[in-house]
């Protein structure tokens, strides 16, 4: 593959690998859990839009019906890229962006480890290829903190309490309660983030406190970093673990490495924050 090609055509090859295919399967059916939920119905009519013509119709339960649809079809390069940019396509969902949003950050975060990755370009999906990745090495390495919590935050107290929070993270990082640590960090950045929008606030509609909004408004005001807003998505999907059942769907549980990123991410974007208050 090529490093940072951008090309949406079918010479791109594309191959992914067992435990890839097996984790596209639930993105592709969805549960109760995420925003992109498919019958049966909707999933053979995804299968058809992405010109799998003989797949048929699901037949039993959706989830062992799709992984071994994908399996019959893994050496099928075309008919797999196909598959990729029409799950991605926002015509599959005319009447919920914010489904589509999330589902193209879980496959662009699975897809990277094969070296893929989902642009848009005019409003249409685009598959490219990139150096295969699990981290960014710039998420490696433990970040410093130097920003102040109360320095950052409207109200000192609260400031305590998010420093308090902070602290009770990394006791759990360090005692081996990854997936604790993870929603704690992301919480935390919620908590900053609302407080920061809502001081930077001036006119028009207040600030909502959902996540994906704050990100989105943060990278918008330029407030922290390009590549801690990429990350900041990855964690904020990984603090949707709280949810017990979409844990046990997605078969994935946090590691060291991935609360290592995770912390990263939350104190680079401290340390950023620190800078709209001056």
């Amino acid at each position: 593959m090529t490093s940072g090609t951008a090309n949406g055509s079918s010479d791109i090859r594309v191959e992914l690998d067992e435990n890839v295919l097996n984790r596209l399967a639930d993105l592709i059916c969805g549960d109760e859990t995420t925003p992109y939920y498919r019958t049966g119905r909707q999933i053979t009519a995804l299968f058809e839009a992405a010109g799998w013509r003989r797949a048929g119709e699901v037949d039993g339960p959706r989830r062992a019906w799709v992984l071994d649809t994908l399996q019959k079809r893994r050496r099928d390069s075309e008919a797999l890229h196909r598959l990729l940019l029409r799950l991605a396509d926002p015509r599959e969902y005319l009447d919920d962006d914010e489904a589509r949003s999330q589902l193209v950050q879980d496959l662009n975060e699975l897809l990277a480890v094969e070296g893929y990755q989902i642009l848009y370009t005019h409003g249409r999906p685009e598959l490219i290829t990139q150096t295969p990745t699990m981290k960014r090495p710039a998420m490696q390495a433990p970040i410093q903190l130097t920003a102040s919590l109360t320095n950052i935050l409207s109200d000192p107290d609260f400031g305590q309490q998010l420093k308090s929070r902070l602290d009770e993270a990394h006791v759990c990082w360090q005692s081996g309660a990854c997936t604790a640590a993870i929603i704690m960090l992301g919480s935390l950045l919620e908590g900053v983030l609302y407080d920061v929008a809502l001081a930077q606030h001036t006119n028009g509609p207040r600030p909502t406190d959902h996540l994906q909004s704050l990100i989105e408004l943060a990278a918008d005001k330029q407030w922290i970093a390009q590549d801690v807003v990429d990350y900041a998505h990855v964690l904020r999907n990984h603090r949707n673990l709280v949810h017990p059942k979409k844990q046990l769907n997605q078969r994935y549980a946090p590691d060291d490495d991935t609360v290592r990123i995770a912390w990263n991410v939350v104190v680079a974007a401290l340390n950023d924050l620190e800078q709209v208050k001056r």
